[in-house]
């Protein structure tokens, strides 16, 4: 019996010089790998032709040879051509730090915001101090990898990071002890991408490019020769070993005595176990090789060692996962309704329990319509000749009415008044208190130059008579401020 799949996706990860890619399906309780495909490329960076050519014609042979053009489609592109950053940034609430992190981030990636495809994981890292980590890429680098895919007939939903995807397998594996601190290695035939992670937090993610063409052939199990490939993992296990330590040291927020509890790896062909117990004989931490979650079903065809981060990135739209980011604006997400076939299925049932109800009650259910009706009929009639009531009811709203106009008198609209500091104060000062009296204002918050806000609220039509508020003080968050003003009455 053919399987029936409520939902696929699939997972495109496309590398300089490789892309894999892996289908997967949905039932009611589980996840299905459906096909799996590496193929070798030609690096696609020089608007070479026959490396275009070659990409579609591999991509789609799949997709035909699957009978399948999926709604859900999630791409992440090489990683040396994303810029990474993590900061922190002080704010009094979630709200507020979300509609600050725009403005940091113009600080952050120095070509500017208008030039960039970018997106960020927002963490509450301590009383008001928020954690970004942050990913961007040139848009037109990344615009010319999407009209490739979208001249396979796919529409990219998610335009994901590898290192993100990794990570959220990372999360999702079963260890005996959950280290606070953890490490992952993705070892590609390229490159070598290093990622820390503290307190389910990514604090640092780095990618260093191969030098050698044995250790590309070794990764993309060109080389079999037992003593080459013994050889091999040694240099690559100093390389991760370097890079880890050289990420420790980088990293800002991971103090000198706290240590590394566990390493993941993924990537690495035939060498990947060989790897992990050399790096684990190095470090003296625990080193698993990354795998597939146990709620996914694989086939025997699924390679792990250079298919995962395919998986991690198709899962994207099937399951919730704690990083969930997309470097695809907005204006170029696919508008779509996801169908929860859990609903549609009860709401189904109840539609087919309804309508047998329907058919056999139908003479009681006549009946007992006609006697709600002539129930209502008499409660209207009653109501009509109750005019006493009617009019005892009148005043009792009018009395209500009265009070709620005297209500709005003492407390005036605050929403013109947000309005109009909303576009007055600058970007970079935020409001902690805000009071609103008849005819008056007061305001508190913090501000880079306080002294400057008196002039742009005097400005406006709303405010007059502003002044400050006792002393100007200096804190870490800007200096703090109290302002009074009187508000201009509609004439």
């Amino acid at each position: 019996m053919k399987s029936i799949f409520i939902e696929k996706s699939l997972g495109i990860d496309i590398r300089e010089e490789s892309i894999s890619l892996t289908l997967l399906g949905k039932k009611l309780r589980s996840i299905e790998v459906l096909a799996t495909q590496s193929i070798a490329l030609k690096s696609l960076t020089g608007r070479d032709e026959k490396a275009e050519k070659h990409f579609l014609n591999k991509v789609n042979h799949f997709l035909v040879e699957q009978d399948t053009w999926p709604e859900s489609v999630v791409v992440s592109l090489p990683r040396a051509y994303i810029t990474f950053k993590t900061f922190e940034l002080p704010a009094p609430d979630l709200e507020s730090a979300q509609s600050m992190v725009e403005f940091e981030l113009e600080r952050q990636f120095s070509s500017g915001l208008e030039n960039l495809y970018y997106t960020f994981q927002l963490n509450l890292k301590a009383e008001n101090i928020f954690h970004i980590a942050s990913a961007a890429i040139k848009k037109e680098i990344a615009n010319y990898y999407l009209d490739l895919i979208r001249k396979l007939n796919l529409t990219p939903t998610i335009l994901d990071v590898s290192t993100f995807a990794n990570i959220n397998l990372g999360f999702s594996q079963e260890i005996e002890s959950a280290p606070s601190i953890w490490a992952l290695a993705d070892i590609s035939p390229e490159a070598l991408d290093i990622a820390l992670i503290k307190n389910n937090v990514i604090e640092f993610s780095r990618n260093l490019s191969w030098n050698r063409q044995t250790i590309k052939d070794a990764n993309s199990e060109k080389t079999s020769d037992p003593a080459q490939l013994e050889k091999l993992s040694v240099e690559i296990t100093k390389n991760i070993v370097n890079e880890l330590q050289q990420a420790l040291s980088s990293c800002r927020n991971i103090k000198d005595n706290e240590r590394v509890g566990h390493i993941f790896l993924t990537g690495g062909g035939v060498l990947a176990s060989q790897i992990a117990q050399q790096l684990e004989k190095e470090t003296e931490v625990s080193t698993t090789v990354l795998q597939p979650p146990e709620s996914v079903s694989t086939s025997e065809s699924f390679s792990s060692s250079a298919m995962l981060t395919s998986l991690g990135l198709g899962l994207r739209e099937l399951k919730k996962q704690k990083i969930e980011t997309n470097l695809l604006p907005v204006d170029l997400r696919p508008k779509r309704k996801k169908v929860d076939i859990k609903i549609t299925l009860a709401l189904a049932a109840t539609v087919v329990l309804l309508l047998a109800g329907w058919f056999a009650n139908r003479v009681i259910y006549t009946n007992k319509t006609l006697a709600a009706l002539d129930k209502q009929f008499n409660e209207i009639k009653g109501q009509v000749a109750s005019l006493e009531k009617i009019d005892l009811e009148y005043e009792a709203i009018k009395h209500y009415v009265d009070i709620l106009n005297t209500i709005s008198k003492q407390y005036p609209d605050k929403l013109p008044v947000l309005e109009e500091l909303s576009h007055s104060l600058p970007r970079d000062t935020w409001l902690t208190h805000l009071k609103v009296k008849q005819e008056e204002v007061d305001i508190k918050g913090y501000s880079p130059v306080a002294s400057k806000l008196i002039p742009i609220l005097e400005n406006t039509k709303t405010f007059k008579e502003t002044r400050f508020v006792g002393a100007i003080t200096s804190e870490s968050a800007g200096e703090k401020f109290s302002i009074h003003a009187d508000l201009e009455t509609a004439s």
